[in-house]
């Protein structure tokens, strides 16, 4: 009786055995299969830039199991790969750790377990790049450190919150008695920066002393001039700080959207309503961890939130360049009753819809209004009149779905591809009406 037991016993571990290995099959072939899927919301993969740097999507919060959310390590790398991401940083609570009796305190095992996990090749994740990172967490304001070597070292008084109730003294501030925190924050600052990390400030306006307000107290003015922050989440799961912008602006700080998931990142999408993932858009000159450094450090960031993309003007307007082409396709010079007319066609590479307004004087369109929406992996023909073929440039445009400040869209000109006049000018729509219009019609 036992040895039929224990036989049975491991039969049923080796077909659980089994169930793993083809449950790791068809993981690694279902992100193998995303990866040919053509650019769109649900797969944030965008063409280079015309200078040949890489427009890359990342995330700079996460949380796993090893702070206070509920998925693997493994898991979030997964979901990242399956939406186009090439970059994430684990950003555990440095001292939130409700799960201590299963994790323990360890702050760098999350990147310890995906840094294992992409090399082990498992799931194609080669491309993907993993920084060490570490949410520094206090009353007065959150703060994201990245490409750490210890995570641990940011709390060398060991502090560990297990359970909620602990933390409640967080929410209580008193903004006119902030300076043991500031004391102890700057502190932290300066170990991240020995370390080689760059730090950002988190969802601005929460906590705030006005909320609603991304407000700098001259602690953080501080912190900003001295090089120990040097970015800002405009955007973190379903918020959006406008005011950062202007702050961003102001002190040259690096723009970041963050998904901030503590859940599922697809199941808090889902919730807020958004078709695609809030991500931060890394302009690099390279595909490595370091290129990944490089572009916050030179501030070469957009975020993209709810099919919008805020940042510096220069950034913005390299990534529509990066996206958007213009073709003049077709010209009719002095055609009978509408004078010279052409078409245009403005094709769309990336991801996310774009939509235009046209602003270039003297310009008239025939088959659409002002406003223009450029689906992604799609093109839109555009037909125009007062058109002077042989010295056509381009056209003047705003992307509605942008910010360059916390107000302000982008307006740039959308120069057109190189095109032969001859090769595409014709008759015009109206050329074959016959001079005896008596039974034509």
């Amino acid at each position: 009786m036992v040895k039929h037991r224990n036989f049975r016993e491991m039969v049923s571990a080796l077909a659980m055995l089994a169930g793993l290995f083809t449950a790791g099959e068809a993981s690694a072939e279902f992100v193998t299969q995303s990866d040919q899927r053509p650019p769109s919301p649900a797969r944030l993969i965008f063409p280079d830039t015309k200078d040949g740097h890489h427009i890359f999507a990342g995330d700079l919060h996460l949380h796993t199991v090893f702070s206070d959310g509920s998925a693997w390590p493994t898991l979030r790398l997964a979901e990242a790969a399956h939406d186009g991401l090439k970059f994430v940083s684990f950003t555990e609570h440095d001292i939130i750790t409700p799960k201590i009796r299963d994790t323990g305190t360890n702050k760098n095992r999350s990147y310890e377990i995906g840094r294992a996990f992409i090399s082990s090749g498992m799931l194609g994740l080669g491309g993907m790049k993993l920084s060490l990172g570490s949410e520094i967490t206090r009353a007065i304001g959150h703060f994201n450190c990245h490409f750490l070597k210890d995570a641990n070292a940011l709390n060398p008084g060991k502090v560990h919150y297990s359970t909620f109730k602990q933390t409640v003294a967080l929410d209580r501030v008193d903004w006119n008695r902030t300076s043991a925190d500031e004391k102890d924050l700057e502190a932290r600052f300066r170990e991240a920066k020995r370390q080689g990390a760059i730090c950002q400030w988190n969802h601005p306006t929460i906590p705030s002393s006005s909320p609603g307000e991304a407000v700098v107290t001259p602690f953080l003015e501080r912190m900003f001039s001295e090089g120990l922050l040097s970015g800002i989440e405009v955007a973190q799961s379903d918020f959006i700080h406008p005011s950062a912008m202007d702050v961003a602006l102001k002190y040259n700080l690096y723009i970041a959207a963050t998904t901030d998931a503590h859940l599922g990142t697809a199941l808090e999408q889902e919730a807020a309503g958004m078709d695609h993932r809030v991500a931060t858009l890394f302009l690099t000159q390279g595909e490595d961890e370091a290129a990944f450094k490089d572009a916050l450090e030179k501030r070469r960031t957009v975020g993209l939130f709810r099919d919008t993309f805020f940042g510096t003007r220069e950034n913005v307007q390299t990534v529509m360049n990066a996206v958007l082409k213009m073709s003049f396709t077709k010209y009719s010079p002095s055609e009978f009753l509408i004078g010279n007319s052409g078409e245009m066609e403005i094709a769309n590479a990336g991801p996310i819809d774009v939509e235009l307004e046209i602003v270039q004087p003297d310009f008239r369109l025939l088959n659409y209004p002002r406003f223009v929406k450029i689906p992604h992996g799609s093109k839109v023909t555009l037909k125009a009149l007062r058109i002077d073929g042989p010295n056509f440039k381009g056209l003047k445009v705003r992307v509605i779905n942008s910010l360059v400040t916390s107000r302000d869209q982008l307006e740039f000109f959308l120069e057109a591809q190189p095109f032969d006049l001859n090769a595409i000018t014709g008759k015009g729509t109206l050329s074959n009406i016959p001079d005896d219009l008596d039974g034509w019609m």
